[in-house]
């Protein structure tokens, strides 16, 4: 096989002509270079956990909190900020591959050599190769000196070895493992590259030739599902099915389990709600648990799978979870989280995740007759943050005071040392020789995205307790319609932001009288009842009940929003059904009426009200109820409560002031900033 000669130059962009060739120097023993490669690539990892924790992150002991430790260093030390951790790691890389390149170059190689330099190359080259295209190299002065690599002729070098390699490897069997390495990296290349069409050619050719060699066909099957899942392709469950039927069929339940919980977090993550029950049921089914989760959950095994079968399960948890919370069965959501907080703390006291949390998450998987498999799987520390996450999403609780108020009192947990390295915390976790500078940045942007995810729910609970700064029109019609542009069309965020925009232009009041705006709020109304999604549901039969002529239709719309509201313990629904029955529409007799508004006024007054000296929660609706109950005392001639009703107005008119000066503050302070999509 013809090869090209592997350039003599460093990979940087350079204008300035070659050096004259120099005399023959003598070349250090090939197994000296091999041993330097190896030792430069080692040391790269020991930066990598300083290269993870982003710099505005506190390390200061003084701050009297248990600072995280760094690892891949004996004995573990507290954690030290080093600004230019991603450029050293990257130049001890390139180091390395100056090494194995002049070690290739060697005359003299054994084709066992020449098979390890080529495989070390191919793997040191892609973390720099995707290093690189990431620009994941840091700043500071060190990382000044570092030449902009050549990533064309990068990758034509990568290719090239891993070819060459590859094809020497197939002369004998011991060097089947090498060569299975070397065929992987050479699909890793296409995929990197965008060439998703070659990437799967190349997948299925590596099936179709090894039908004996199950590790390596596993190791396939997981990387093509790496690369296909980022495209959101309905190919994605089709190979994980593929994958777990051949897994079961020889009786690897591991890898049974590990494809299941594959399947369903993409059914997740692409919004699949059809099929999300079933991906669940079968995950719990494969994981051994039944769906009745009234009884305590007891890990079992030793090691490496007692690890695996907690992670399964947390994983399990949060994702049925989180599709409970969706449809509204608050209390099962409940119950899954006191499972879930129960293995969590168990983990921790026992120090069950402390390997995973060393490696970042790095898991051997045996396979029994083949080579071991080493599995990615969720890291501790993001497993912490997305045990809180799931908490606040699943079950949106706004009412009670600031130390009381589920949603404020979890996302308060969470953000607490979101700022410092403390240990067991968001930022501890380390890295294995699996990963590079690349794997660190996806990792730290994951954390930033769960950590501003908790700021929008908690900025979420804050506005529904009327404890924010400013309310405008314009600026909502303004930032409804951005956000229209930016959502998929005829997804459910869409729906969010055309409610949002109609509401934010006042199109949905007097709908009889305006029958485009009519006819579009039913559209939105039964495009809300056809979720999954328990809060789309009760929302679209509230919306469905103000349109309806008919007052026994519209009564009956109303009863299934309320049911709604009652199992999956939205409160803000219960508000505004209640908003609306106590006005133009009575349903039931003056005696229900009163308990409806006396209810709304308690719940819009828990709503951040425990903690004012003023009472007032939500605002507008608080305001509404006082208005209705002022009237209804006034009818029954109650003029003590009328009077505590004028008040309880006036208390509220005044908060609403407040908020309106503030706002108005705000808003020329804010006024130069352009609102664009």
């Amino acid at each position: 096989m013809k090869r090209r000669k592997l350039s003599p130059e460093l990979y940087q962009v350079s204008n300035t002509p070659p050096l004259p060739s120099r005399s023959p120097r003598p070349l250090p023993d090939s197994a000296l270079l091999y041993y330097f490669a190896l030792s430069a690539h080692r040391a790269s990892h020991q930066h990598l956990q300083q290269a993870f924790v982003h710099p505005s992150i506190s390390a200061d002991p003084s701050l009297g909190i248990s600072i995280a430790p760094v690892y891949n260093r004996s004995p573990a030390q507290p954690f030290l900020h080093d600004p230019n951790a991603a450029a050293k790691a990257l130049d001890l890389q390139l180091v390395a591959l100056d090494f194995l390149r002049t070690g290739l170059a060697y005359p003299d190689l054994s084709e066992r050599e020449r098979v390890a330099f080529g495989l070390e190359f191919g793997i040191v080259g892609l973390k720099v190769y995707t290093a690189c295209i990431g620009n994941s190299t840091g700043k500071g002065k060190d990382s000044e000196k570092n030449q902009r690599v050549d990533l064309s002729r990068l990758i034509e070098d990568i290719q090239d070895v891993i070819g060459h390699s590859y094809y020497i490897s197939q002369r004998q069997t011991s060097f089947m493992p090498m060569r299975h390495q070397l065929e992987l990296l050479s699909i890793r290349v296409a995929f990197i590259q965008g060439k998703q069409n070659l990437g799967k050619k190349m997948v299925q050719q590596a099936l179709n030739t090894n039908r004996d060699h199950t590790s390596h066909r596993y190791a396939l099957h997981l990387l093509y599902l790496e690369f296909v899942e980022q495209t959101g392709s309905a190919e994605f469950l089709a190979v994980c099915d593929e994958l777990m039927a051949e897994a079961y069929a020889k009786r690897h339940f591991q890898i049974v389990r590990l494809a299941a919980l594959t399947k369903a977090r993409f059914i997740f993550v692409y919004r699949r709600w059809e099929l999300a029950a079933q991906a669940l049921s079968a995950f719990s089914s494969v994981i051994g648990l039944t769906e009745d989760l009234s009884k305590p959950i007891q890990l079992a095994g030793q090691g490496n799978d007692r690890i695996w079968e907690a992670s399964f399960i947390i994983h399990y948890l949060i994702l049925r979870t989180l599709w409970e919370g969706r449809i509204g069965n608050d209390l099962n959501a409940k119950n899954c989280l006191k499972h879930i907080y129960a293995l969590m703390d168990e983990t921790a006291e026992s120090g069950l995740f402390n390997l995973l949390r060393a490696n970042g998450g790095v898991l051997d998987l045996n396979i029994p007759g083949g080579e071991p498999i080493q599995v990615q799987v969720t890291p501790p520390n993001i497993l912490y943050m997305l045990t809180y996450l799931t908490t606040v999403v699943s079950r949106r609780d706004f009412t009670g005071s600031n130390q009381t108020c589920k949603t404020i009192l979890h996302s308060n947990a969470l953000r607490l040392h979101e700022n410092a390295v403390r240990a067991e915390d968001m930022w501890d976790t380390g890295f294995s020789h699996l990963h590079g500078i690349a794997q660190t940045q996806i990792q730290q942007k994951e954390v930033m995205i769960i950590r501003g995810e908790m700021m929008v729910e908690h900025a979420t609970a804050l506005m529904f307790r009327s404890e924010f700064e400013a309310s405008y029109k314009e600026t909502a019609a303004k930032y409804y319609d951005a956000c229209k542009r930016l959502i998929n069309q005829g997804s459910e965020f869409g729906l969010i932001a055309d409610i949002g925009l109609m509401g934010s232009q006042h199109r949905l009041t007097k709908l009889p009288e305006h029958p485009e705006n009519r006819d579009k709020v039913h559209a939105l109304a039964e495009k809300c009842k056809g979720s999954t999604s328990a809060m789309f549901n009760g929302a679209g039969y509230l919306l469905a009940s103000l349109i309806d002529d008919n007052v026994v239709n519209s009564k009956k719309q109303l009863s299934n929003a309320y049911e709604i509201s009652v199992r999956s313990n939205n409160n803000i629904l219960r508000l505004l059904i209640f908003a609306f029955t106590t006005s133009t529409h009575h349903y039931g007799g003056r005696e229900r009426m009163y308990r409806q508004l006396e209810t709304g006024k308690e719940l819009a007054k828990l709503m951040g009200g425990k903690d004012r000296p003023d009472g007032v929660g939500q605002v507008i609706l608080g305001l509404w109820f006082a208005y209705r109950l002022k009237e209804y005392y006034r009818q029954e001639g109650d003029q003590e409560r009328a009077g505590q009703a004028r008040d309880s107005i006036k208390t509220h008119l005044d908060r609403l002031t407040e908020i309106k000066s503030r706002g108005l503050s705000l808003e020329r302070t804010l006024l130069p900033l352009p609102l664009t999509a």
